[in-house]
């Protein structure tokens, strides 16, 4: 081709332009047309044109069209050439050679159409080498519109199932959230063999058909070719422009990575800032959940874990003889309490005996000598250890999270531990709960699933909870090797309890991290479970509140989580008729109460039902009652 003649872009498409006008520009033979400017032509043009991010197809069209260009050409130059060296039909060429006087026309088409072949497959080799990888790998994977070669190690298929459906046929062990209707799970195949048995559903999973919609299926046939499953449950935290990458073909990961476009060392999500690692509970709002323990928590738990390392053995030796007198079943029910926290303890013992439940396998860890006298006073056997309990404050926390809430945090996780290490099934339970019917039965009942813990759901969904939301102050514990070691490794971070205010919090940490790594298995009751209600029904749930006051309720206990303090907890089980503990012994001690046997004189037999507050759930009719809420609803 002449050098005069140029292909140009422009908003219309191609066109041809000469650049020297005056000259006049010969049309090419088919015989001499030259192909090599074209295809370098086409090469620069589709290397530029990727790299502007242009449609794919364009770059096909510059193929076709170098193609077909290349055939024809070479096609009719060879063709034209045999014919003018073929013997004419009036015997002029009598000396030519005998080879060609038996060709026919047939035979120099078929030779020509092979040479033509051959030669385009040449130019295509060259082109394809010269072009972008990017455009190369493109071209040769559009076989699936959805499943390309490159992500074919890791994503062979793809199909939907209902999430209520899913979470039925295999219990995950997480609360599942109430408004599920209608959504869906999707199921990500690695391998051809795990999916689907049926080929037409094979078919559609591997979505061989686009105009189709990725298929939908029952979660037991979705996974029937499962050998294996990782689950992510997703969700949303601070509605953020959440994206999530699937890397395949990579050392395998069982933790994901947060990234988030924020400050270095704090502050809320700014847009324009790069993505940087995060801390899962690193807030959109700039909030910071999860922070290493500065150098006081670290001398603070240092001195607490050498005197529990240098206690323990003596300290397991006298329990274990308790142990073997009261337990039931291999199983105990264990508190711990401070004297601040003391009637909330008297209360629990008193309203049991009111309904007549057999203590003998309660144990109480108290702090102090004075919750030990009371404790043993209504009827409880108490476990205690002076040098394990010295640091914790006998007064009441004045708030949920304050440092006398968190220094009881400690003794919550001594008694718990002990105990599991023994090899004794638990129940621990915080003071604030009653029983309405022995909570044992429920766990003890072989029909329920077999989980090494179960938890009362604590009904928040913070980050710093996720992904359990286990409730701290209610959860049942089997004892094995899998959950003796995940207490001994709460007892070991107790500097993170210090630091974060809460053993609930890096609880739930670690039941994420032994779940994984141990395979430690965790059952969360969810909130809307009828029979382990507590401080989240109590404020947002008024019909589950009617049922329980009303007597119709399955309810096994009710635990007044999810308030401020004592003196609100006292108030709202006054006015919820679980209140049983007489006013003279609120408040004291053993010896400035009794006069004669304690339960005698600080347990009444019926419930002390006291008005509070119009707004919140009561046993009575409390309308000419104060709201305690600013925009409390009455509740009768």
């Amino acid at each position: 081709m002449d050098s005069s003649y140029t292909v140009e872009r422009g908003g219309g498409g191609s066109r041809s332009r000469n650049n020297t006008p005056n000259r006049q520009r010969s049309r090419p033979s088919s015989g001499n047309f030259n192909n090599d400017n074209l295809i370098q032509t086409a090469i620069k043009t589709t290397a530029k044109r990727s790299s502007s991010s242009q449609p794919l197809f364009r770059t096909v069209t510059w193929i076709l069209i170098v193609s077909c260009s290349s055939f024809l050409s070479f096609y009719g130059g060879v063709w034209t050439g045999l014919q003018a060296s073929s013997p004419s039909t009036n015997n002029n060429n009598v000396g030519a050679p005998t080879s060609f006087n038996n060709i026919n026309d047939h035979e120099i088409q078929r030779r020509v159409e092979k040479l033509a072949k051959q030669k385009v497959k040449e130019q295509l080799d060259t082109l394809c080498k010269q072009l972008p990888k990017d455009d190369l790998s493109s071209i040769y994977e559009r076989g699936s519109s959805l499943f390309t070669k490159s992500i074919s190690s890791y994503a062979k298929g793809l199909a939907r199932v209902s999430k209520t459906d899913l979470m039925s046929e295999f219990d995950f062990g997480v609360p599942p959230n109430a408004d599920s209707e209608g959504i869906d799970a999707l199921i990500l195949y690695n391998k051809k063999d795990s999916l689907p048995s049926n080929e037409n559903i094979a078919k559609a999973v591997r979505y061989e058909d686009p105009t189709k919609p990725l298929p939908f299926l029952p979660a037991k046939t979705a996974t029937e070719n499962c050998d294996t499953m990782n689950v992510v449950l997703m969700a949303n935290p601070g509605n953020t422009r959440q994206c999530f990458a699937i890397v395949g073909s990579q050392y395998q990961s069982y933790h994901i990575q947060r990234w988030m476009r924020r400050p270095d060392r704090q502050g809320r999500l700014d847009p324009s800032m790069p993505l940087k690692l995060t801390s899962r509970a690193w807030t959109a709002s700039g909030r910071q959940e999860f922070f290493p323990p500065k150098e006081k928590h670290v001398k603070s738990h240092q001195k607490k874990l050498l005197t529990y390392l240098t206690e323990a053995p003596d300290i397991k030796v006298r329990l274990k003889s308790l142990l073997e007198k009261i337990h039931i079943k291999k199983t105990v029910v264990v508190l711990t309490c401070n004297h601040g926290q003391s009637e909330l303890l008297m209360n629990f013992a008193c309203s049991a005996h009111s309904r007549g439940f057999d203590l003998k396998n309660v144990l109480v860890f108290p702090t102090d000598l004075e919750t030990k006298e009371l404790a043993e006073g209504v009827g409880l056997s108490t476990f205690y250890e002076e040098k394990l309990m010295a640091s914790i404050p006998k007064k009441a926390a004045n708030v949920y999270g304050d440092s006398t809430f968190t220094s009881v945090m400690f003794a919550k996780v001594l008694c718990v531990q002990l105990v599991n290490e023994l090899g004794y099934n638990l129940l621990f339970q915080d003071a604030d709960i009653v029983w309405f019917k022995n909570p044992l039965e429920y766990f003890h009942d072989k029909s329920i699933p077999q989980f090494d813990l179960y938890f009362q759901d604590d009904g928040s969904r913070q980050e710093r909870y996720a992904p359990y939301s286990a409730n701290s102050g209610f959860y049942y514990v089997r004892s094995n090797s899998r959950t003796q070691h995940l207490f001994r490794q709460l007892i070991y971070a107790s500097d993170l309890i210090d630091a974060w205010n809460s053993h609930q919090q890096v609880l739930i940490a670690l039941l994420g991290e032994h779940s994984s790594v141990f395979g430690l298995s965790i059952k969360i009751y969810e909130k809307e479970t009828e029979e382990f209600p507590g401080g989240l029904q109590y404020h947002r749930k008024k019909d589950i509140m009617k049922k329980i006051m009303s007597g119709d309720s399955k309810a096994y206990i009710f635990h007044m989580s999810w308030t401020n303090n004592k003196d609100n907890k006292l108030k709202f089980f006054q006015q919820m008729g679980e209140w049983y503990l007489n006013e003279q012994c609120i408040g004291k001690q053993a010896q400035d109460v009794a006069h004669g046997s304690l339960m005698n004189e600080c347990c009444s037999a019926e419930p002390l039902i006291t008005c509070h507050y119009k707004d919140k759930p009561s046993k009575i009719p409390c309308k000419d009652s104060p709201n305690i809420d600013a925009k409390g609803k009455s509740f009768w």
